[in-house]
């Protein structure tokens, strides 16, 4: 289900659990920014190959096209907001995730978030103009969030490559590329590749490329009407019959069990 990238959208995260679990859990991006705050459960979050606990009063932004992966445990509460490409909103260019820490500032994110939530709902006269407003509010509470704590979560020096990798996948996972591949891109080994990110994720380099690999196949065999041999085609398989066997592995179904199998809400 891919948003359009010039629209709002607000969800709770209860709604969101509710949907099918790959959506959200497994490496995927979103052709729009996306900001998440949770406000009780706790569990995990993987941005760009890095995974990091989250709790209550959490505030989590993906840039569009940001590879993330979100755990939604059953105690999730919070909200989702997806917000447009558009740059009066003068949103970070750079995903973040931090804990906010006054009570103040969670009024006023969750404030926001509510109002945005009831103009959508009620589609009244004057909605486009209305919801830019609350987006400049969301925008200006981010940048004084970040001022506040000095924007960001430190970063391992070891990051930084993982960080590049992770968006290399996001570029070219459908071209039929290995670890090996992207490993020589950015100027290492594929061992050294592989044991950082599974420092940083607790999966290795090849478990992260087939995670992408496979939520988009999910993607397109749950939302089009693409044959499975084209599925395979355009995620760069050599053919069908070793597109289905790597499916099969990674779901325990084939492609045509995955796609007539019952649908979440």
């Amino acid at each position: 289900m891919i948003e359009s990238p010039t629209t709002y959208r607000v969800v709770s995260l209860g709604k969101l659990r509710l949907q099918e679990a790959w959506r959200v859990e497994l490496l995927h991006s979103q052709p729009r920014h996306r900001l998440y705050w949770i406000t009780r459960g706790q569990g995990r979050v993987t941005i760009r190959g890095i995974t990091r606990g989250y709790g209550p009063n959490t505030a989590i932004f993906l840039p569009a096209g940001t590879q993330a992966a979100l755990e939604l445990s059953a105690q999730l509460q919070g909200m989702e907001l997806g917000l447009p490409i558009e740059p009066a909103l003068e949103l970070p260019t750079e995903p973040f995730h931090i804990r906010v820490a006054t009570p103040e500032a969670q009024t006023s994110l969750t404030g926001h978030l509510e109002k945005t939530e009831r103009e959508l709902s009620g589609q009244a006269p004057a909605m486009a103009r209305a919801l830019k407003g609350y987006g400049l509010l969301i925008s200006t509470w981010i940048t004084r969030e970040l001022d506040r704590t000095d924007g960001a979560v430190i970063r391992k020096k070891s990051h930084k490559l993982i960080e590049l990798y992770a968006q290399a996948v996001e570029a070219k996972f459908r071209n039929g590329l290995s670890v090996a591949d992207f490993a020589a891109q950015l100027g290492v080994t594929p061992t050294h590749l592989s044991r950082l990110c599974r420092e940083a994720s607790g999966k290795p380099a090849h478990a992260l490329l087939v995670e992408r690999v496979m939520q988009e196949a999910c993607r397109l065999l749950r939302d089009t009407d693409m044959p499975a041999r084209e599925v395979a085609q355009t995620l760069g398989f050599s053919s069908a019959a070793y597109f289905t066997r790597a499916f099969h592995q990674a779901t325990d179904l084939t492609p045509s069990e995955f796609r007539t199998a019952p649908r979440r809400p």
